[in-house]
């Protein structure tokens, strides 16, 4: 059995994750990242993507996108409602870079910060974003399940 992640994080003051999920997303893609998490040794700051653990054991990597007194407010890439009182004893680490195949990339590299930049300043402008890419993502699976049964039965009658 392996070990849990705090643990590691504890001894080594770092390990290495796969994301599952898509609350991260674009940023982080299912199956196909993999993310380095160290200990957060001092206070998070605005926009840091933090690991932490939820009351119900859940391990969470999320964006600090504010603070409350004593607490961070968290919220996925892919999500516009935020997660209030997320305490400091809740976070285990904070992400320092993630890869793509074997392409890292790293937190304080200019192309991450222009993305924080534009999708994490604002976030109404992500709720609509979202709200829209979701609409098509739905017409377009309506589509394919309308065009895909016309095919079948074409097929079929031939």
């Amino acid at each position: 059995m392996s070990k849990p992640i705090a643990s590691v994080i504890r001894e080594k003051g770092f390990c290495m994750i796969t994301p599952k999920g898509y609350s991260m997303y674009p940023m982080l893609k299912q199956g196909r990242n993999q993310v380095c998490v160290v200990r957060a040794e001092q206070p998070l700051e605005l926009y840091d993507v933090a690991l932490y653990i939820r009351s119900d054991g859940t391990h969470v990597l999320h964006r600090v996108i504010g603070f409350e007194e004593n607490s961070y407010i968290m919220c996925g890439d892919n999500q516009w409602e935020p997660e209030h009182g997320i305490t400091p004893d809740m976070v285990i680490g904070r992400l320092d870079s993630w890869y793509k195949g074997k392409k890292e990339y790293k937190t304080d590299g200019k192309r991450y910060l222009r993305y924080v930049r534009f999708w994490c300043k604002s976030l109404k402008r992500r709720r609509r974003i979202l709200k829209i890419r979701r609409a098509f993502c739905e017409i377009g699976w309506f589509f394919k399940g309308v065009f895909g049964k016309i095919a079948r039965i074409l097929r079929i009658k031939k």
